[in-house]
C-alpha cells in the first residue's frame, strides 16, 4: 500500500482504468465469439439439414442404372451453391460418389455476403482458429431406393467460412473499441494536467510557508477543483497566522507565571521537587538542598532513582500495579535518610499536566512528621500497656467520655455483652449495657445522668445483663466517674463480673453427681436411689418390673478399630436409641463400659416384658451411621423380674447379670430371662471352666477335619481341624457350646495348643501315606497374643521333625489381628519364617481395612459362608465375593470360600476366578479315622471341570 500511494497521479490513475478495461473488454469479447460461434453451429446444422433433404429427392429421382453421372453433377452443383459444405458422398450397391468444395468456391460464397474476395484473406488467423475451437459437422443419413435397395448418404459441413466471419465481427469490434479508449484517456489526461499546475503551486506555497512565511497565499485560478484548493489553502494559512500570533502572547505570559510560581515554591520551608516523565530531576527548592545537602546543580538532570531511590522505588511499583487504577496523586507515609539522619515524613506526590492535558512529569514534596511520630508513638504503648492490662483482668471493664459514649472495651466485656470494639465505640453505655429489670435499669440510668455530681460509686449485685444475642447474664457490676487532677469530669468506667459460670457450675456439679458424663444418663448412684423407687411403685400397683442389664456386643473390637472417640460417639448413639425405645418413665442408666441398665416400669405381664425387649433388640440392631461409617452393632440383654425373682435391687442386678452372660453364650443379640430355679441347676462360670479344664485332662477333646480342595483340579489340598467335646453325657459338642467360657482366660491356650499337637500328629499320618497336605488350625486372640506364643510354636514344630513347617496353616479372626496389629504383624512375620502359614478367617465380615490387610501379611484370605450361603440368589453378596476375590488378587493372596454347600455354589465360585473351598457340598466334617477313605473316594463333580473364569 505505501508503495502504491508513492506513485505519480497518472499511474496511479490509469493502470487501475486500463485494467479494468481490459478486464470489460475481455469478457465482452469472450461473451460475442460465444454466441458468435452457436449461430454458426446452428446455421452449418440447417444448411447440412436442407441439403440432406434435397439430395435425397434428387437421389430417390435418379434411381436407376448408370445415374453416376447425374448424381456428381447434381453434387457439385449443391458444393458450388452452398460454399459451407465441404463434401458429399454417396454410396449404393457398388455405386460409390463423392465430391469435395473447391477452394474458389469458399472465396465465391464470401464475396456474395458483402466481403471483396480479391482482398479478403483465405482463412482467420492459426491462433483465432484454435481459440474458436468451431468442431466440424456430418451428417449421414439412409437414403430408400426401388426395389428394397437403400443407400448412404453422408455430407460434411465447411467450417472455413463461419469462422471468417467471426473472425471479420471482432475486427470491427476491436476498431470501435480502441478508438473510444483513445477519446477517454485523452479526456483523462487533459484533466490531470490541469490540476497538476495546481498542485504545484500549492507545494510552492507549503515549502514556504514551513520556513516561516505564514503571510505566503495562492493565486486562486485555474479548473474549480484548483480554485477550492486554493482557497482552502488561503484559508488555512491565515488562520494558522493568527494562531500563532496568539501564542507567542501566551507564551510570554506563561513565563511571566513560571517566574512567579518558582519564586513561591523556592520560599516555601517544605522539601519540593520536580521530575519530568522520564524520571529525570528537573528543579528542587531551597528546603530540598537543605535537608538533602545537596545543590540544585548537583540534582537537576539526574535520574531520581539516583538521587531518592527508595521513594523512586515505591512510586514506581505503584504505578505499575495491575489492580491499581491510575492516580493523579500519590500520598505516602515513610521513612528516608537525609543529610544527617533518617526522618518520618509524608510524601506527597501529584501529576502535573501540559495544556493540552497531558501528564508531563511529577511534583514531590516531603512534610518532616518525626516528631509528631515519636508521640504518637509513645501514645499507642501508653494504650496498649492500658488495654493489656485491662484484657488479662477477668472483669469485663467499659470506659466512655464525658457524653456516655463508649471509648474502650476490654475483651471480657467484648464478650460478655456480644459487641466488639469498633462496633460499640461511639454508641451511649446504656445502649451497650442494659440490665433485664427495668426498675434497676432506670436507677442506673439516673446515675450516668447525674454523674458528673456523683462523688461515690454506684454498686449493684445479682443482676441480669440483656446481651446483644439476646441472652441474659447474672453479674456484679460496679460504675464511677473518672476525674481529672482538678476534679474536673471526664467520663465514667463501668466494671462487672459474671457470675453464670459460677452458678453453671454448682448446677453441673449437682447433675453430674447422678448422671454419666459421656451418655447423660443416670449413674450407678442415680440408679440406686430409682432402683428402690421403681420397687416400691411396682409393689404398689401389682405390676411388674423387670431389670434388663445390657451389654453390647464385641463393642471392644469397634474400639480398638476406631479409636476411643469413635466408641464414645456409639455409646451415645446407643443412649439416644434406648431413651426413644423405652419412653418416658423408665429409668435408663449406664454402669461404666458398654453396660447399661433398663428398669422397665408398669409392665403388666411377661409377655409385655418379651414384647419391649424384641422391640428393643430390634432398635438396637439398626445400622449406625458415624463419621460416614456405616456400623452395626448387637446387644445381649440379662433380665430379672421383680418380684418372681428378688425383692432387693443387688440380688435383682446380680440376677440380670447372670441371664445376661447366658445371652452371650447363646450367640449374642438376645435376650434371657432369669430363673431361679434353672438357676440353681446350672453351673456357675467358674464351675463350668473347671469343667473343661478336666475334660481336657481327661482326652474328652476330639478333632474334626473338613476337606479343602482345587475345584479346578480335583484334588484335595488340606484339611482343617474342628474341635469338639465328646461329652459322656451330652454326646458330641460343638465349640459353640463350651469355647466362649473359656475365650478370655488362658484355658484357651491350652486348648489350642493341644489342637495343634494333634493335628499335626494326623498329619505326619497322612503324609506318610503319600497326601501332601496342609493342616488348618484356628487360634484364639488370646493365645496369639500370648508373650511366649513364638516360643510354644517352635516347640510343637521341633516335635515333629519330618513335617515340613509350611504344611501347617495358622487361622486367625480378623478382630484378633486387628486389636495389636504392630504386635501380630511381627509375631506373623516372625512364625512365616518358621515355614508356617496364616489365613484370615471369616474375611470380610470384621472391621479391617485396606490398611490393615497391606499391614496383615497372611497368605490366605477365607471368605465367609455367610456371604457363600446366599450368593446365588442375592446379588449383593455376588458383587462382595467378587470383590474380595479381586482384592486378594491385588495383594497377591490366594482365596478359599467355606460355606460351599452345592455343586452350583463352586461353578459361580470358581467364574469369579476362587478355585479353592471347603463346605458341606463337598463333605462334612468327619473323624480323623475317616478322612483318608474319603480321600480316596473322592470324586470332582464333572461341572467343575469346564468352567471357564469369566
Amino acid at each position: 500500500m505505501h508503495l502504491w500511494l508513492q506513485q505519480g497521479t497518472y499511474n496511479r490513475l490509469f493502470v487501475p482504468l486500463l485494467v479494468l478495461v481490459l478486464a470489460v473488454a475481455s469478457l465482452r469479447y469472450y461473451l460475442l465469439i460465444d454466441a458468435e460461434t452457436r449461430e454458426a453451429h446452428q446455421r452449418q446444422q440447417i444448411v447440412l439439414t436442407q441439403t440432406t433433404h434435397y439430395l435425397t429427392t434428387r437421389i430417390t429421382e435418379l434411381n436407376r442404372s448408370g445415374a453416376d453421372a447425374d448424381i456428381l453433377r447434381i453434387f457439385e452443383q449443391e458444393l458450388h451453391a452452398t460454399p459451407e459444405l465441404a463434401g458429399i458422398y454417396w454410396s449404393a450397391d457398388q455405386q460409390n460418389v463423392e465430391t469435395h468444395q473447391q477452394p474458389q468456391a469458399s472465396h465465391a460464397s464470401i464475396s456474395a455476403h458483402g466481403v471483396n474476395a480479391a482482398t479478403a484473406p483465405e482463412n482467420p488467423p492459426t491462433w483465432f482458429a484454435q481459440l474458436i475451437k468451431l468442431p466440424p459437422l456430418r451428417l449421414q443419413t439412409t437414403v430408400a431406393l426401388a426395389h428394397g435397395q437403400t443407400g448412404k448418404l453422408r455430407i460434411d459441413a465447411n467450417a472455413a467460412p463461419a469462422m471468417y466471419l467471426i473472425w471479420k465481427k471482432v475486427q470491427q469490434q476491436l476498431l470501435i473499441s480502441g478508438f473510444l479508449l483513445m477519446v477517454i484517456f485523452s479526456l483523462l489526461a487533459l484533466i490531470v494536467r490541469a490540476n497538476a499546475k495546481t498542485l504545484a503551486q500549492l507545494v510552492a506555497a507549503n515549502h514556504r510557508f514551513q520556513h516561516g512565511e505564514y503571510s505566503v497565499r495562492m493565486e486562486v485560478g485555474g479548473t474549480s477543483e484548483g480554485r477550492a484548493l486554493s482557497s482552502t489553502f488561503n484559508s488555512m494559512a491565515a488562520e494558522v497566522e493568527q494562531l500563532v500570533t496568539s501564542l507567542r502572547v501566551s507564551q510570554a505570559e506563561q513565563n511571566e507565571q513560571l517566574h512567579f510560581t518558582w519564586q513561591l515554591l523556592t520560599a516555601l520551608p517544605i522539601p519540593i521537587f520536580f521530575k519530568d516523565r522520564h524520571g529525570i530531576c528537573r528543579g528542587v527548592n531551597v528546603a530540598w538542598t537543605h535537608m538533602f545537602g545537596m545543590s540544585a546543580q548537583h540534582a537537576v538532570g539526574r535520574p531520581m532513582q539516583e538521587i531518592l531511590p527508595l521513594i523512586e522505588q515505591i512510586s514506581h511499583n505503584l504505578h505499575t500495579q495491575k489492580d491499581t487504577p491510575p492516580a493523579q496523586q500519590l500520598v505516602l507515609e515513610m521513612n528516608v535518610p537525609t543529610a544527617d539522619k533518617e526522618l518520618d515524613v509524608i510524601y506527597y506526590e501529584a501529576t502535573y499536566t501540559s495544556v493540552d492535558g497531558k501528564p508531563s512529569g511529577v511534583i514531590g514534596a516531603l512534610v518532616d512528621i518525626s516528631e509528631r511520630k515519636q508521640m504518637q508513638a509513645d501514645l499507642a504503648e501508653e494504650k496498649e500497656r492500658v488495654e493489656t492490662t485491662l484484657d488479662s483482668i477477668g472483669d469485663a471493664v467499659i470506659s466512655t467520655d464525658i457524653d456516655g459514649r463508649i471509648l474502650t472495651l476490654n475483651r471480657v466485656a467484648r464478650q460478655l455483652t456480644g459487641w466488639n470494639r469498633d462496633e460499640a465505640k461511639n454508641l451511649l453505655l446504656n445502649e451497650v449495657f442494659e440490665l433485664s429489670d427495668p426498675e434497676q435499669h432506670g436507677l442506673f440510668l439516673a446515675f450516668l445522668h447525674n454523674i458528673e455530681w456523683q462523688s461515690s460509686t454506684y454498686q449493684a449485685n445479682n443482676q441480669a445483663l440483656l446481651c446483644r444475642n439476646g441472652k441474659h447474664l447474672d453479674i456484679n457490676f460496679t460504675a464511677a466517674p473518672i476525674r481529672q487532677a482538678d476534679g474536673t469530669h471526664r467520663g465514667c468506667v463501668l466494671i462487672f463480673r459474671d457470675l453464670s459460670e459460677q452458678r453453671q457450675l454448682l448446677r453441673q456439679i449437682s447433675w453430674q453427681a447422678g448422671h454419666d458424663i459421656l451418655t447423660g444418663l443416670a449413674n450407678r448412684n442415680s440408679l440406686t436411689i430409682h432402683f428402690q423407687n421403681a420397687i416400691s411403685i411396682a409393689r404398689q400397683q401389682n405390676t411388674f418390673l423387670a431389670v434388663c442389664l445390657l451389654d453390647l456386643d464385641h463393642f471392644q473390637a469397634v474400639n480398638e478399630q476406631y479409636g476411643q472417640e469413635f466408641a464414645d460417639k456409639l455409646l451415645q448413639r446407643v443412649a439416644r436409641r434406648l431413651e426413644r425405645s423405652v419412653g418416658e418413665g423408665n429409668l435408663i442408666a449406664r454402669l461404666g463400659g458398654d453396660e447399661f441398665v433398663v428398669l422397665l416400669q408398669n409392665q403388666n405381664d411377661l409377655a409385655e416384658v418379651d414384647k419391649n425387649l424384641v422391640l428393643l433388640l430390634a432398635e438396637l440392631a439398626q445400622p449406625y451411621q458415624i463419621e460416614q461409617r456405616k456400623t452395626i452393632m448387637s446387644a445381649s440383654i440379662g433380665v430379672a423380674i421383680y418380684p418372681r425373682d428378688e425383692q432387693s435391687p443387688d440380688a435383682l442386678l446380680r440376677f440380670a447379670d447372670q441371664a445376661m452372660y447366658q445371652a452371650k453364650i447363646s450367640g449374642r443379640n438376645k435376650y434371657h430371662l432369669f430363673d431361679a430355679q434353672r438357676d440353681q441347676e446350672v453351673r456357675t462360670h467358674h464351675n463350668q471352666r473347671v469343667r473343661i479344664s478336666e475334660a481336657l485332662q481327661n482326652n474328652e477333646f476330639i478333632l474334626y477335619f473338613q476337606p479343602k480342595v482345587d475345584m479346578r483340579r480335583g484334588r484335595v489340598i488340606g484339611m482343617e481341624a474342628l474341635l469338639r467335646w465328646d461329652h459322656p453325657e451330652r454326646g458330641v459338642l460343638g465349640p459353640m457350646e463350651f469355647l466362649p467360657l473359656i475365650e478370655q482366660t488362658d484355658l484357651i491356650i491350652e486348648v489350642g495348643e493341644w489342637v495343634m499337637r494333634k493335628s499335626l500328629a494326623y498329619l505326619q499320618e497322612w503324609i506318610a501315606a503319600g497326601h501332601q497336605w496342609v493342616v488348618s488350625v484356628n487360634i484364639a486372640a488370646r493365645h496369639f497374643q500370648c508373650h511366649d506364643f513364638l516360643e510354644k510354636l517352635r516347640e510343637i514344630l521341633s516335635a515333629y521333625p519330618d513335617l515340613p513347617a509350611q504344611s501347617l496353616e495358622i487361622e486367625i479372626l480378623e478382630s484378633a489381628a486387628i486389636q495389636d496389629i504392630q504386635y501380630v504383624h511381627e509375631v506373623m512375620l516372625a512364625a512365616q519364617q518358621l515355614g508356617v502359614r496364616f489365613a484370615l478367617d471369616d474375611f470380610g465380615t470384621g472391621y479391617s481395612s485396606l490398611s490393615y490387610l497391606k499391614r496383615l501379611p497372611a497368605n490366605t484370605l477365607k471368605i465367609d459362608q455367610s456371604f457363600i450361603r446366599d450368593m446365588l440368589d442375592d446379588q449383593d453378596d455376588l458383587a462382595l465375593i467378587g470383590a474380595i476375590i479381586g482384592l486378594a488378587r491385588a495383594f497377591k493372596r490366594e482365596v478359599i470360600a467355606e460355606g460351599v454347600e452345592t455343586t452350583e455354589h463352586g461353578v459361580a465360585l470358581m467364574r469369579l476366578g476362587c478355585d479353592l473351598a471347603q463346605g458341606f457340598g463337598i463333605a462334612r466334617p468327619m473323624p480323623a479315622h475317616q478322612v483318608l477313605a474319603w480321600a480316596q473316594g473322592y470324586l470332582v463333580p464333572a461341572a467343575w471341570q469346564t468352567v471357564v473364569v469369566h
